[in-house]
């Protein structure tokens, strides 16, 4: 038997509605125990009923005449938020979440501790999950209803059903990053925000590093914008960089060697970071540091000797250097661009990793922030940032320990802080002229506040 899915044309979706779709009656739970869904369901009737909305599940409605899969359907179609339970395997309801998923609904999405659900759909809906101890369920309530005052915020618009036309195809867009995960991120196109796929650490394009963890990257953290192809073949919807991408690292390898000269035409120049460049003939970006950059004179669109220093197709960069890069720069950091040994700073907190021991400051004047380890630090101050006292805006009065060249990247150099004790001895003054005691300053408590 098929069924055909339309939506009623001109009636409009009920923003009050929240329609269940969940197991009806006793049935067994991954504890081992039964559980009544039907008790389940009025207790969250009441939850939804306490925010001034009307709850439905398909066989409450008593004033259809409609099937139950059929009534299950029209109360998604009617529905301004839908909740999914996915405590006990079901077909039904699996086949209606695809259905609220499909037309875009708001949706909450439940399930019974320890329930077998695909960890894609975990992931992508993050179900509230609960038990039938008494505290445990009371928590779960509660958070049901911070879930729907949280959605019927959402301002998002449904998708409408329409004929499928197209099987494959390929559409160039810019994506925003909705939820990251290590291995993958879920994006949605920013001028169709009915569009939205997958994107894995495959599908990244030859040219950018693959992070281990993609959520902990900053290009794929939630809120940022990645360019490339929402893909659609046999249906199936991905969001990729590599569209129409040869895998160029094999050639390049085989075309660069270490320290071997080669030309390349500079495509851009950066003040901060150096000029990007790209290598001629087989292709393949890279960039020269700022110091040989501003040494050599560098300009856009020039040709320019580069020396090959490292080619590495798992990180996915070419190192380079001028062919005949100045030597000083390797040496020395360049003038005016990093702080002195010996100089003070008031610095302000950048970031706080309390777990790996140290603080990164920030020091006026330079672009580069410095590392405070916690053995360069007072015990008092170390037992504030492992508090929470200390916090990015907060200001540490430092000294500069020492500068030295960056192990990790070229031409950059890393710089070393200690605390500034003696700054303890000789408080800094707020305006009227009294004592602001020693140690960091909370954001927003210094002088002038």
């Amino acid at each position: 038997m098929s069924m055909k899915l339309e939506r009623e044309p001109g009636r409009p979706v009920d923003p009050n509605l929240v329609f269940f779709l969940m197991p009806y009656g006793r049935k067994a739970v991954p504890d081992g125990r039964t559980l009544d869904f039907d008790s389940v369901y009025r207790e969250l009737e009441s939850v939804v009923r306490s925010l001034g909305l009307s709850a439905q599940r398909a066989d409450t409605n008593d004033e259809t005449t409609l099937g139950p899969l059929e009534a299950a359907w029209d109360g998604v179609d009617r529905a301004g938020i839908v909740v999914v339970d996915l405590s006990v395997p079901s077909t039904s309801v699996a086949m209606e979440l695809g259905w609220a998923m499909c037309l875009h609904k708001r949706m909450v999405v439940t399930m019974y501790e320890g329930a077998a659900v695909p960890t894609n759909v975990v992931g992508r809906l993050r179900p509230i999950t609960y038990t039938q101890e008494f505290e445990q369920f009371g928590r779960f309530k509660n958070e049901l209803r911070e879930r729907i005052q949280a959605e019927l915020q959402r301002t998002a618009p449904e998708r409408d059903l329409v004929p499928r036309t197209a099987t494959w195809g390929a559409y160039e867009a810019t994506a925003q990053v909705e939820l990251a995960f290590p291995d993958r991120v879920f994006v949605r196109n920013i001028q169709d925000p009915l569009q939205a796929a997958e994107m894995r650490r495959e599908e990244v394009s030859y040219w950018d590093m693959v992070p281990e963890d993609m959520s902990a990257s900053k290009h794929y953290r939630q809120g940022s914008t990645v360019n490339g192809f929402f893909v659609v073949d046999q249906g199936r919807v991905v969001f990729t960089q590599r569209y129409r991408q040869e895998n160029p690292w094999p050639r390049l390898v085989a075309a660069y060697r270490l320290r071997q000269v080669y030309s390349a035409r500079v495509t851009n120049v950066s003040p901060a970071a150096g000029a990007f460049i790209e290598l001629l003939p087989e292709g393949g970006k890279s960039f020269i540091p700022a110091y040989q950059v501003r040494a050599a004179g560098i300009a856009k669109d020039d040709e320019v000797q580069v020396r090959i220093l490292r080619v590495d197709p798992v990180q996915r960069r070419i190192d380079v250097a001028l062919a005949d890069a100045p030597k000083a720069g390797l040496v020395a950091p360049p003038v005016g661009e990093y702080p002195t040994v010996g100089e003070r700073f008031a610095g302000t907190v950048h970031d706080v990793q309390a777990n790996k021991g140290y603080v990164r400051v920030r020091l006026d004047g330079y672009r580069r922030p410095g590392l405070l380890h916690r053995s360069n630090m007072s015990d008092a101050l170390w037992q504030a940032v492992r508090a929470g006292r200390v916090t990015a805006g907060s200001t540490i009065d430092v000294v500069v320990l020492r500068v030295t060249a960056s192990r990790n990247r070229v031409a950059q150099w890393d710089i070393a802080l200690e605390e500034d004790r003696s700054a303890q001895a000789a408080p800094r003054q707020t305006a009227a002229g009294a004592d602001d005691g020693a140690g960091p300053t909370a954001p927003g408590q210094g002088p002038g506040a």
